[in-house]
């Protein structure tokens, strides 16, 4: 009868695979990088060879020399700041009405029902058609700016907290009330954290309609901000201007990305 083999030692104290994390985080980096180069090589070719007037589209030396100008005069400060304050202002408004209104709503289907058509019916305004009347009504300051980008990150913010407090299993809120939990304690224990998977990634969105938002009212009515400054520029056919203050909300945007996100791991690591 055959022998069966014993296992060998190579085998007993082989080394597990090690977790492809990192390198799926390197690809992911080295993607990134080429993606950016073969974005600013088109850029530079497009803008360069004459295929596209540079009426539209300026060389990105020169975009980085317009950048590179705007901060050492000091010309691009007021403007960012302007812009930063009505974002960052509308947009805690906006998340604080909303969590606010959105609790009341996930605890009161009578007020839910009764109220929520006209905040539906609200947000199918066009804001760039009435941001006049809210300049007209909140005058040409700070404040018509901040409720522009409030009323455009609000919306996003209040459906996924009422989705987050309601959307619960059954079987979790069964498994509490058998356990003779309070209201209290299924608030804390089960609805708010399930609530932060809903109520985290509508922030990011919130982020990006208040800066919007902001832009718009700058348009409108305003004599500082990027949204006046992009303006100003383009009318004046100031192109590479432009593209740099372009890239200034670009950069602002992802800073307030990165802020959310880590945000979120410090709520949800001390959670």
């Amino acid at each position: 009868m055959a022998t069966k083999l014993a296992p060998s030692v190579a085998d007993e104290t082989a080394t597990p695979p090690r977790p492809r994390g990192g390198s799926a985080g390197m690809k992911s980096a080295v993607l990134a990088v080429l993606i950016f180069v073969a974005i600013i090589t088109g850029w530079h070719v497009l803008a360069t060879s004459g295929a596209v007037s540079p009426l539209l589209l300026a060389p990105p030396g020169d975009v980085l020399a317009a950048l590179g100008q705007m901060v050492s005069d000091g010309t691009l400060w007021p403007h960012l700041s302007a812009t930063v304050q009505e974002t960052v202002f509308g947009f805690l408004l906006a998340v604080v009405a909303a969590l606010v209104m959105g609790s009341a709503f996930a605890f009161s289907p009578i007020l839910r029902n009764a109220v929520y058509p006209y905040i539906l019916v609200s947000q199918t305004f066009p804001k760039v058609a009435i941001a006049p009347l809210i300049v007209a009504i909140f005058g040409y300051d700070l404040a018509p700016k901040v409720v522009l980008a409030a009323l455009l990150a609000f919306f996003p913010v209040l459906t996924n907290t009422i989705a987050g407090l309601t959307e619960v299993s059954d079987d979790e809120v069964n498994l509490f009330r058998s356990l003779r939990a309070s209201k209290w304690q299924e608030l804390r224990y089960l609805r708010i954290p399930n609530a932060l998977a809903f109520i985290f990634p509508a922030l990011n969105s919130a982020a990006v309609l208040a800066l919007i938002g902001a832009i718009v009212g700058e348009f409108v009515a305003s004599r500082t901000g990027i949204g006046y400054a992009i303006q100003q520029f383009t009318t004046t056919g100031e192109v590479a201007a432009t593209y740099a203050a372009l890239i200034v909300l670009s950069i602002f945007g992802l800073t307030i990305y990165g802020v959310l996100t880590l945000t979120e791991r410090l709520v949800r690591r001390n959670r």
